[in-house]
């Protein structure tokens, strides 16, 4: 089956607290750059950890499990003139948050609050600023722009001549008001923790490395963006983002510098969002990486997704959506995922809805406009394709939340493509693989043999 027409999508209105109105996601990258220099605030959910199925809806496990989460952003419209000429061309503005095309081999971006400027490099700049301000770039040689228009050279500052190298992206900044669980992978690794990468409260990051790694160090890692579970609606501080230390302890033992994301949650907040508003954020989240991966020194050829239970289904989405209904930035146009490692998360919400699976009622409530199209829009399995990058789901064999059918069928279909694609179930293991003792290793070895094998991690 398809993805559903985009008039469903136009006709779908919020169906969350307020803030999950369909907006320009351009829009939201624009004020996220803009806010990575200054702050928002913050909030809560659950996820991975030790300890059994939850029993109230969630879909994480007990202590400290893989959390849950939202998505979406503020207001704008594209004006893409000019994006990706030679030589540079006149950068589109918006209301609020703009898209302009920047000189460069193959273009460059600048968000703005209002009309951004273009800057560029060899291939490409990324940069963002409040009003028109000054505009990133890669690297590259001088070159002149003002606000409002990209330059003509091949990187330079808004409205001056540049030197050589281009004007770097403005470092990210953490958000000193929020009250986020900040991510703790022990010593010997640096967190950049709560950085904003929208405007709502729930969109916040933090970035892990090795000691000696990231923007100071003097080594090129691969990188994994990775999202939390939680059925999409648990907001219990033990869920969210900091609660996915079984898995990103286990990237950063394989070489990768980490991207720990948290997203709205359909948790009945102020703060919260019903779908799709956590996989408008999760695509958000992953353009935001990739437009700071060499500000950190990831490569760009290793760029692997990843998450645990409805975490898992972002991770999906981000490697496998397309731009048809038009959830927010998609691979390969916007980032290039290299391997998508899905943990123990569904790929069909048609399915989980058919089958009354409380917290995706929740996240997809019988209220919501047109919601039959909607679920296949946010369902992985719309996206099928051959050319997919490559997949693993790694799955309890006894999972009674997340049904093991689910990825059968995704792979099943995957194998039916041509797709490159791999199916572990781990013995003894239910939701997550806190017990048995064997579970993890056996889970670990599975995903970390995958991507070596694809030239990834060690």
């Amino acid at each position: 089956m398809g993805p559903a027409s985009r008039s469903g999508i136009a006709a779908r209105a919020g169906g969350a607290v307020g803030v999950n109105r369909r907006v320009s996601v351009r829009a939201v990258l624009a004020l996220g750059l803009a806010l990575t220099a200054g702050g928002c605030s913050s909030s809560s959910a659950t996820g991975e950890g030790a300890g059994g199925s939850s029993g109230t809806g969630g879909s994480g496990e007990a202590a400290g499990s893989d959390g849950a989460g939202g998505a979406k952003s503020s207001a704008g419209t594209d004006g893409g003139a000019g994006a990706g000429l030679p030589t540079g061309g006149t950068a589109g503005e918006a209301a609020t948050g703009g898209r302009s095309g920047a000189g460069g081999t193959s273009g460059g971006e600048a968000g703005a609050a209002a009309g951004g400027s273009g800057g560029g490099g060899t291939t490409g700049g990324h940069g963002g600023a409040a009003a028109g301000g000054v505009s990133g770039g890669h690297g590259g040689n001088a070159g002149s722009g003002a606000a409002g228009k990209a330059g003509t050279g091949t990187g330079g500052t808004a409205g001056s001549s540049g030197g050589t190298g281009g004007e770097a992206l403005a470092p990210p900044k953490s958000d000193p008001t929020s009250t986020l669980a900040i991510s703790a992978p022990g010593s010997g690794y640096h967190v950049e923790g709560n950085i904003p990468y929208g405007p709502f409260t729930m969109q916040r990051l933090d970035v892990i490395y090795p000691n000696g790694a990231g923007p100071t160090g003097n080594v090129t890692l691969p990188g994994v963006i990775m999202f939390h579970g939680g059925g999409w609606t648990d907001n219990k501080p033990a869920a969210l983002k900091a609660s996915m230390s079984s898995f990103f302890s286990r990237f950063l033992k394989h070489g990768f510098l980490v991207c720990n994301v948290e997203y709205r949650l359909a948790d009945g907040t102020a703060n919260g969002a019903t779908a799709p508003a956590a996989d408008e954020d999760a695509l958000a989240a992953a353009k935001w990486f990739w437009t700071y991966m060499d500000y950190y020194h990831v490569d760009r050829s290793k760029f692997v997704v990843t998450g645990a239970s409805a975490g898992g289904q972002l991770a999906l989405m981000v490697g496998m959506a397309t731009n048809v209904p038009d959830l927010g930035p998609t691979n390969p146009g916007d980032f290039s995922i290299a391997a998508i490692v899905n943990g123990y998360g569904p790929s069909n919400v048609t399915d989980l809805l058919a089958r009354k699976v409380s917290w995706a009622e929740q996240w997809l409530p019988a209220s919501t406009p047109n919601r039959a199209a909607l679920a296949i829009e946010v369902s992985p399995i719309t996206y099928v394709r051959k050319n997919v990058p490559p997949l693993i789901t790694v799955q309890g064999l006894d999972d009674t939340t997340v049904p093991t059918a689910e990825s059968q069928a995704l792979y099943d279909a995957l194998v039916a493509a041509g797709a490159d694609t791999a199916l572990h179930f781990v013995a003894g293991a239910g939701h997550g693989f806190s017990t048995p003792a064997s579970a993890w290793p056996d889970a670990e070895s599975a995903m970390f043999t995958f991507l070596v094998q694809h030239g990834i991690g060690k």
